[in-house]
C-alpha cells in the first residue's frame, strides 16, 4: 500500500496529482460527506435549427451528458472566451 505523502502547500499537493494516479492510493482514501451546491437554474425558451440540435444531441451522447447540460457547459466556457477576449 502506497502511502499519500503530507503535502505543505496547496500548489505542492496539485503538482503530485498532476503526474500521479489517485487509483495508486485508492486504500489511502476515506469517503467524504461534501455535497456541491450549484446555484439554481432558470429557464428559459431557445429556439434552434432542428440539425444543430441533433448535432449537439449527438455530441452530448458521446460525452455522456444531457443535452441541455452540453449547452450550458458550451454556452459558459463561450461567455468565459468573449469576456476574456473584450
Amino acid at each position: 500500500m502506497v502511502k499519500i505523502p503530507e503535502f505543505k502547500t496547496e500548489k505542492e499537493e496539485r503538482k503530485f496529482w498532476d503526474s500521479h494516479s489517485s487509483a495508486n492510493y485508492w486504500d489511502n482514501m476515506e469517503e467524504c460527506d461534501d455535497t456541491f451546491k450549484r446555484s439554481k437554474l432558470k429557464s428559459i425558451s431557445l429556439k434552434l435549427d432542428p440539425g444543430l440540435l441533433e448535432k449537439i444531441k449527438v455530441i452530448a451522447h458521446k460525452r455522456g451528458l444531457s443535452y441541455n447540460a452540453l449547452m450550458r457547459y458550451l454556452l459558459s466556457k463561450g461567455i468565459e472566451k468573449e469576456i476574456k477576449e473584450g
